[in-house]
This record gives C-alpha cells, structure tokens and sequence, in this order.
C-alpha cells in the first residue's frame, strides 16, 4: 500500500509555522510512513519542519494584504500570475491525499490549487475572529477546524471541528528544577516570563524597562526581547542580577520558561494563549491592536474564562503592569484558581487531533 500524503500550508510567521510541527508530529505518531509536506513561502524560517522531516517545497509569496496603503500592492500584484503557476505545478506535483490550510495569505494559492485539482481539504484558524485567508478560502472549503469555540459563527453551513491550536509540546512535564538547568537561571522566587514574540514588542519592552528595578526588587525575570530588541536592552541592562535576557528562546527553552514562571506576560497571538494554557499559568496579556486585528478578540475570548488579566496598550504603564502583577499573585485562592482554568481552557492534543482529521479525509 502506498504512503499517504499530507500537505501543510501557511507560512509567513512563526504562528503559522509552529503549529504544523505538531500537526506533523501527530501524523508521525499515527503513521510513520506517512509522507509529509509544507508548502508555502518561506519569509519566516521553517527549519523547525525540516527537523520533523517534512519536505518543504517553497513557493513565491503573493497576495500579501496589507491595512495600509503601499505601492508594494503593485508588486504583489504583478507576481500573482507566476505563483499561482509555481503553487499549481508543486500541488500537481506531490498529489496530496489530504491538505491542511493552516491560514495567512501563503496558504491561499495553494489551498486554490489543490481545490481545483480535487484534493481534500480542511482549514484551520487560529484566532477567535477569522483572518482574511481562511474567511475567502473557506468559500470554497466545508471543512474547518477551529482553536476557540466561539468562532463557529464565522462559519455557518461549514463542518466544524474544534480542535484548539496546536502548540509544541515536546517538553511538556519538565521539573522545575530541569527547567532552572536548561535556562541556566538558578530562580529561588516568584518568576515572570515576558515575551513579546519572536520580533519583540517595543511597546511592552519599553514598559518593562522602565519597571525592571522595581519588579526586581519582589521577582525573577525571564524576558524573551526579541531579536529586534535585544542587543539596545542588553546593553541597558547590563549587571543586573535576577534576569534571563534573551533575544529568542529555542523550543526547549520556552518550554522551560513556562515551567518556571509563576506568570506569563505577553502578546494575545493565538499560540501564545494556548501555550499559556497548556502550561496552566496565569497570565496578563497585552494584544496588539491595530486596524481589523485578532489580539484583542483573542485576549477577551480566553481572559473571559477567568483565565487572564487584559492591559490594553493605551493603559499599559509600570503602574498598571505591577497592580496586575500583584493582583495574582497577592491571593494564594486568585492564583489557583486562574491557574486552574488555564488548565482547563486548554487542548493539548490539538495537533493529534487534526492529524487524525487528516489521515481520515
């Protein structure tokens, strides 16, 4: 019997790339023998795929949306007929059993494609209000997967399966002390995990800069900068003992940061939230807002569970970010029971289970 194949699209951030590796490491645990490949554009870098042993067939970018006016529309514009050809020929080329859209604009050439060759298809959004890939793709496609429950009325007349979203989970169970030795970061206090993605939020590092003698004097620090960031805050923060400073942490590492936080701070991209419920930690999240974002849905939908404190951005100051920090960790009873929703909240086998949803189109 031949192998089954599995196409992955998406791509351009780590988002949308993250994800797929637990997709692929579900179908390996499923079926080893089945052959599995990503196909989108590789702005973002997909040697975590590589390392799962998925055959990345990078195709040219083209379609890029953005909420701003840009003369790179024009440029876009232009590529859209030779992508369209390189998406065609590659799908035509590996002849998937089953294709995953996993969102953004690099997985709608290919998810089109495979659609006009009659390939099945199911999408996958992570966010609580839909991006612009799959609210156009899913015009065409019945088979949605969804990571929060609420979206489901995005997409009526569809076949939903909620599945959260799929997060890595390789070092899921560390110790603490496991955790400490991975880090290199001998923590015997409260410890706060800050990350702002893998491109730093200069918003929220600025904040924690200004607030970093205070918080240092009651916690540990974990801050994950970003790699735009780091090299101006290492400098800034140079000798300052009780802080982890790191532009980007590895899988493992953010793993251990998890482990070792008693809370995280950050961004409400859909894998962050879900990362912070499958560690089960109380959380304060600070979305990006901007013109048709996701965050701030994002943030209300898991903050809404009694699971997170919401800091907008206009109100986010070293004042406020402390007041939420004591709040949680003020109260033994806040603590837990935030903690214990988080846990509840969370999917951990979402990458299992759109791997079986795959296997079985």
């Amino acid at each position: 019997m031949k192998s089954k194949k599995i196409m992955l699209c998406g791509g351009g951030t780590g988002g949308h790339v993250f994800p797929l590796v637990e997709v692929a490491r579900g179908i390996r645990k499923l079926d080893s023998e089945a052959k599995i490949y990503f196909v989108g554009p590789e702005e973002f870098p997909l040697t975590s795929l590589r390392k799962e042993g998925v055959i990345v067939k990078k195709i040219i970018g083209a379609g890029k949306l953005r909420r701003y006016f840009s003369l790179a529309y024009i440029w876009e514009l232009i590529k859209l007929p030779f992508a369209f050809l390189d998406a065609f020929f590659t799908v035509l080329f590996i002849n998937p059993d089953a294709v995953l859209g996993k969102g953004s604009y690099g997985s709608v050439l290919p998810v089109l494609c495979a659609k006009l060759l009659g390939k099945k298809i199911i999408l996958h959004e992570s966010d609580a209000i839909p991006g612009l890939a799959n609210r156009f793709l899913s015009k065409f496609i019945k088979n949605i997967a969804l990571a929060f429950e609420d979206a489901q009325k995005f997409f009526p007349r569809k076949n939903i399966f909620v599945t959260g979203n799929p997060v890595r989970l390789k070092y899921l169970g560390l110790t603490k002390e496991e955790a400490k030795d991975i880090l290199e970061f001998p923590s015997e206090g409260k410890v706060l995990f800050i990350s702002g993605g893998s491109q730093g939020a200069q918003k929220i590092n600025t904040i924690i800069l200004e607030s970093l003698d205070k918080l240092l004097e009651d916690y540990d620090i974990i801050w994950s900068a970003g790699t735009g960031n780091y090299d101006s805050l290492r400098q800034a923060t140079e000798g300052k003992s009780h802080l982890k400073l790191s532009a980007l942490l590895s899988e493992k590492e953010l793993a251990a940061a998890y482990t070792l936080c008693d809370i995280a701070i950050g961004r409400a991209g859909a894998g962050t939230i879900f990362e912070i419920s499958a560690f089960g930690k109380p959380s304060i999240l600070i979305p990006l807002e901007r013109k048709g974002g996701d965050q701030p849905f994002n943030a209300r939908t898991y903050a809404g569970t009694g699971t997170s404190i919401i800091l907008s951005e206009a109100e986010l100051s070293p004042e406020s970010l402390i007041s939420a920090i004591n709040t949680i960790l003020g109260s033994e009873a806040v603590y837990e029971d935030m903690a214990e929703k988080a846990k509840k909240f969370a999917k951990i086998d979402a990458g299992c289970q759109l791997a079986k949803i795959l296997l079985n189109l």
